[in-house]
């Protein structure tokens, strides 16, 4: 009884740990992405995107929308050359839901970015393509929250 305990106990743990490690290496290539992008950093932005296969980006405040990697690369990178100057603000996320299958994961946060006195709130969804052991975005919706 005692080593049947222990050996579920065990695996409950590798289970654990396991989540947790994959769901702090989502998190971790979100901020990547977006610190990027704030750095005005095209090269590192681009990087944590699955440029291989089909994907997705929306920004609904903005009304930017486009559905393949080279149309999403070629406004981004014009969007920073013409904006070159880093965003300095401050960015605090919370209330992650995180779904893992596989080599894919689905993620929805809010994001508050605090500029000045201005303060963004957005909810933030994510689909994220494990490629070659990385998590890599496949797609993206950037909703603002409230009326500011």
């Amino acid at each position: 009884m005692k080593t049947t305990l222990t050996i579920a106990l065990i695996f409950l743990v590798t289970i654990l740990y396991a989540q947790s490690s994959e769901h702090a290496s989502i998190k971790e290539a979100l901020t990547g992405e977006t610190t990027a992008y704030m750095n005005r950093d095209y090269d590192a932005w681009a990087s944590h995107w699955d440029s291989s296969r089909e994907v997705s980006f929306l920004v609904t405040n903005m009304e930017m929308r486009a559905n393949s990697w080279e149309e999403i690369s070629k406004t981004m990178k014009e969007d920073m050359q013409t904006n070159s100057n880093p965003i300095q603000a401050s960015l605090e996320t919370s209330d992650f839901d995180i779904s893992v299958t596989g080599n894919q994961a689905f993620v929805v946060y809010v994001q508050n970015m605090k500029t000045g006195d201005q303060n963004y709130k957005t909810y933030e969804v994510r689909n994220l393509r494990k490629v070659r052991g990385q998590w890599k975005l496949a797609a993206m919706i950037s909703s603002k929250m409230g009326d500011d």
